[in-house]
């Protein structure tokens, strides 16, 4: 019997970077970034970043029934899919707060710039995760 569970696949790659990319294009770095970035604290930062992959996960695995992460190929535990989403979101958001935010913003310290950063992948994961789900 073929093997029919869902695969991950290149395309999937590329529907969360579109998706990513769709989002961070609107967050190209405007002012409320940065307050926001700049008034959190490491517990805000810990609290978002476990939403952003606890989100992010749920995005990914609750909106498609045929998706089962204990049968998707996995790294250190971890399923594929959800690992690319968020390195996707990641990279996008490191590309948008170096390529936009900073130049525009004049210098930040190396600490605001990784809560912006933090900022800003929230909503590129949620995306990305989303937009792999919605184009399955």
């Amino acid at each position: 019997m073929p093997d029919r569970r869902p695969r991950f696949e290149p395309v999937d790659l590329a529907q969360q970077a579109v998706g990513a990319l769709v989002v961070a294009g609107g967050l190209l770095i405007p002012a409320d970034i940065w307050v926001v970035a700049g008034g959190m604290s490491l517990a805000h930062a810990v609290v978002g970043t476990t939403l952003t992959l606890g989100l992010t996960y749920l995005a990914l695995y609750t909106a498609v029934e045929r998706r089962d992460p204990t049968v998707e190929r996995s790294v250190a535990g971890l399923p594929l899919r959800f690992l690319s989403t968020v390195g996707v979101a990641v990279v996008v958001s490191l590309g948008v707060v170096g390529v936009y935010g900073l130049p525009l913003e004049g210098s930040q310290s190396a600490t605001e710039a990784a809560k912006a950063v933090l900022v800003v992948t929230f909503f590129t994961a949620l995306v990305a995760a989303a937009a792999d789900a919605a184009l399955e």
